[in-house]
């Protein structure tokens, strides 16, 4: 077969001869890129995003397990004037102006700030989690002046 191949080859013109050769070339150059290089990138860039999802997923379970070890291992405080007197001072330290409501389960606490700016409340309450003060929600609404109105329920956390 290699053989009348090169007799059918040798029988062209020298013209005809180079048209078939570039032909050959492109289509040779063409069947590498499209059929071996790029799919072979594609399978890359897919592993690489399989494998950041898996290690994110890992993260995730590693933190629950952790999380819920901390809650089996300590007792809960459950002082309600604690968490009150806490939330209170630590808000008049950091100049917002709390609207407690009245219906909260003890160990919790929900509050209305009217006027805050977003940074300085979102750093108060990172501070009040590295206290053992757990949010267990939070709205976030825009108001006047570059200020948000917050209504939040913070609970006491295990220590």
């Amino acid at each position: 077969m290699i053989a009348a191949i090169r007799l059918w080859f040798a029988a062209l013109t020298r013209r005809e001869q180079r048209l078939v050769g570039v032909a050959g070339t492109l289509t040779a150059f063409l069947v590498a890129i499209f059929g071996i290089l790029l799919p072979v990138l594609s399978t890359i860039d897919q592993a690489k995003i399989d494998h950041d999802e898996a290690v994110q997923r890992r993260g995730r379970i590693i933190a629950t397990v952790n999380a819920a070890q901390q809650q089996e291992k300590g007792p809960r405080s459950t002082a309600t004037a604690d968490i009150d007197l806490l939330i209170t001072q630590s808000a008049a330290e950091k100049g917002f102006d709390l609207i407690k409501s009245g219906n909260s389960a003890p160990g919790q606490v929900s509050f209305r700030i009217d006027q805050a700016r977003a940074p300085a409340l979102l750093v108060w309450l990172t501070e009040l989690e590295g206290q053992d003060v757990a949010v267990r929600s939070v709205a976030l609404r825009p108001g006047a002046n570059s200020t948000v109105t917050v209504e939040a329920q913070l609970q006491m956390s295990a220590p």
